[in-house]
């Protein structure tokens, strides 16, 4: 097998450059001539690679077969080979996907049904999705952030402070008068497993032309679940854990988007002798339905997790609310949640992506839109580390507790640190998990001296002035290390497919 992957890279890069620059040049045309290049052996390669660097890679689908299985039995360059030549003589058919249920962080007795497909399947769908999303990125909406690349939920969160922020300060330099006043946060009854085949296939075939791909996507949805040896069929849906499952729904839940083409983005102009581009058409359509009374409508989504911000009376938002259920099912076969999906003032906050946002006011500047960390987030942490010390978890070394602690702490810190006040909320768990160790190490260390104990408690490497639980190289994570600023959206970073060859890092 080739192993000089860079030269494999270098065309995979070229293709999806050239597929992501005539998308966005003809947003109006379909593509015919795909099946060439996704069963091109660089791109079977390519595709390769993704799946077996991933962490999945351990996973089997119904076949039982595993990626170090493959290298170690069949070998890497027979087992591409078969995938390539099945593809191009047409006997390539999907397997069943191989259901697992996923209890829910947060919610006991709830599950999320995860779909593995087998690693040839997963090849086959890294290939598809290698050819699919630069044409598909091409066209998404500026105000998606789910799954797409170089997009991240603190984008999304940025976005929303952003469009919160009220621009006109009054006569006493305070601002008092807020851009939105109403939040429809949205919620989609099991969104994976709802999506309509037929809208979502028709929205495929508007961009994509080729038979045989758009055959593959189909045989993919169609291909079924096995749960408990039972086969089940897949009328609608897209299984959660395919490589190629989240361009899809992003496909299909792009609706919402075009419903708000007006406050949003313009894709076609009005008035063909104006120069300004769609963001910059959107943002004086918003301006100007304001002055005019009307209401706007501003839509900001993360895979299917969205909220509607309104700038209206409560009533235009109860009235949105309807008329957005309605325009989900006719174009996508999918369901709001009644109760799940809420209408709520601006003023009291609500959550979103797990971070809370809320207006506040301050007597110097007036109300600014703030994102912080739930309560209940931070209660859920607590929680997590007092199960994780018990008496009943003390067969352990310090060492590898602390390990096992730092791991939830460290992704924790990172999630949240763009919060406001987030330095304030991080120092409180510090000292919870300072107390929290020096409980376990009493229930582990019954006989011993209390000095006996704090010898473990030192100065830390990084800060001699910090005194922390240590033993040997192991040490605590403290959290109030961990640099706290806003996050900025400049910090997204563009697809390589994106730039083009004259562009630095390209």
């Amino acid at each position: 097998m080739d192993m000089d992957y860079q030269a494999d890279e270098a065309w995979v890069l070229g293709v999806q450059r050239k597929l992501y620059q005539q998308s966005k040049a003809n947003p109006d045309e379909a593509w015919r001539d795909l099946w060439g290049w996704l069963t091109d052996a660089r791109m079977i390669r390519h595709a390769w690679r993704r799946v077996s660097t991933n962490k999945g890679r351990r996973s089997a689908g119904v076949d039982g077969i595993t990626v170090d299985r493959v290298r170690q039995r069949i070998g890497e360059q027979t087992f591409l080979d078969g995938i390539r030549r099945e593809l191009r003589s047409g006997a390539y058919q999907p397997s069943p996907s191989r259901r697992k249920l996923i209890p829910k962080p947060g919610k006991p007795g709830q599950f999320r049904p995860l779909g593995i497909p087998t690693v040839k399947d997963r090849v086959v769908q890294g290939a598809v999705k290698a050819v699919l999303e630069p044409i598909f990125e091409a066209q998404f909406w500026p105000v998606s952030y789910g799954f797409r690349p170089g997009k991240s939920t603190h984008g999304a969160l940025e976005h929303i402070r952003l469009s919160l922020l009220p621009r006109k300060r009054d006569e006493d330099s305070r601002r008092h008068q807020m851009p939105y006043n109403w939040i429809i946060e949205g919620d989609i009854k099991g969104c994976f497993d709802n999506i309509n085949h037929h809208h979502l296939m028709e929205r495929l075939r508007a961009r994509v032309a080729d038979r045989l791909v758009m055959g593959l996507v189909g045989q993919f949805l169609k291909a079924g679940v096995l749960a408990e040896d039972q086969f089940l069929r897949t009328d609608n849906g897209t299984p959660q854990g395919g490589i190629i499952s989240p361009l899809l729904a992003n496909i299909a839940l792009s609706a919402i988007e075009e419903r708000y083409e007006r406050w949003t983005y313009h894709r076609t102009k009005i008035r063909k002798h104006r120069l300004c581009n769609g963001a910059a058409a959107a943002l004086s359509a918003r301006g100007r339905d304001r002055r005019l009374g009307r209401c706007v409508f501003f839509p900001i989504r993360y895979a299917d997790d969205f909220v509607v911000l309104v700038s209206g009376s409560k009533e235009d938002a109860i009235a949105e609310k309807s008329a957005l259920a309605d325009y989900l099912r006719r174009t996508t076969g999918l369901e709001l949640s009644p109760e799940k999906t809420r209408i709520t003032a601006v003023t009291e906050g609500f959550e979103f992506l797990g971070f809370h946002v809320a207006m506040r006011w301050d007597k110097r500047y007036g109300y600014f839109p703030r994102i912080e960390i739930p309560k209940a987030k931070a209660a859920d942490l607590r929680h997590k580390i007092k199960v994780l010390t018990k008496v009943d978890t003390n067969l352990v070394t310090l060492g590898q507790k602390l390990d096992e602690l730092n791991l939830i702490l460290r992704g924790w810190a990172g999630y949240y640190r763009h919060c406001a006040r987030a330095g304030k909320v991080f120092t409180a768990i510090d000292w919870f998990v300072t107390r929290r160790i020096w409980c376990w190490l009493r229930k582990k260390r019954r006989k011993a001296r209390v000095r006996d104990i704090m010898r473990s408690f030192g100065p830390s490497r990084r800060r001699l002035t910090r005194r922390l639980w240590q033993e040997g190289l192991h040490e605590q994570y403290i959290l109030a290390w961990t640099p706290i600023r806003r996050f900025l959206l400049g910090w997204m970073k563009t697809p390589n497919f994106a730039m083009s060859s004259g562009e630095p890092d390209a």
